[in-house]
């Protein structure tokens, strides 16, 4: 019994000077806690968005099996990334734009903008360079991929959803992005 009581009193005593083991009771604990949650958990830093991307990549590079067992690669897989990572806008464009190409026999894209090339290397990587312009609703972020080589690439990222969503593989500011390539396309089929 007197090991309990000695126990239950080492708790309380921790517990209100705010030890990180005994709880967050004292005001240093407060503080503590209530910095660490934010950096977790707030989706408005760079740290979350870094995190965000590194998990889409994963996703990514993940290697996936067919029904047989036998693995295959990203460009294989029939899990749709555009549409579980990709904003609702960019998606909309993209498939409306796929579908004007599919009826006139064209292909929207000659490359995987996900991967950024043609094909997909067995050592393929991303790395997130730098993230930046942060808004309540937009940020961009700079990455470098190895696929057969090294590329550098800007991404467009729109927070929607609850979280972040690639929203242009090549956002600019001369009208050469990716998002005003498939206006294009629209456009000229409606006219």
């Amino acid at each position: 019994m007197r090991k309990i009581l000695l126990y239950a009193a080492l708790v309380l005593t921790l517990s209100a000077c705010g030890h990180p083991k005994g709880g967050n009771g004292g005001a240093a604990g407060r503080e503590k806690a209530g910095r660490e949650d934010i950096t977790e958990t707030d989706p408005h830093t760079e740290a979350y968005i870094r995190k965000r991307l590194d998990t889409i990549y994963q996703d990514i590079a993940k290697p996936t099996y067919d029904k047989d067992g036998n693995r295959t690669d990203y460009i294989q897989n029939a899990f749709n990334f555009d549409s579980a990572y990709c904003s609702q806008r960019y998606y909309a464009l993209m498939q409306r734009a796929m579908e004007i190409c599919h009826e006139r026999g064209e292909i929207l894209y000659d490359y995987d903008h996900w991967v950024c090339g043609q094909d997909y290397s067995d050592d393929w990587s991303m790395r997130v360079s730098d993230v930046y312009r942060i808004t309540d609703t937009s940020a961009l972020a700079d990455l470098e991929i190895h696929n057969f080589g090294e590329t550098r690439t800007t991404i467009a990222l729109r927070f929607e959803r609850g979280n972040w969503y690639i929203d242009d593989f090549s956002p600019s500011d001369d009208g050469e992005d990716d998002q005003s390539y498939l206006r294009q396309i629209i456009r000229e089929a409606e006219e």
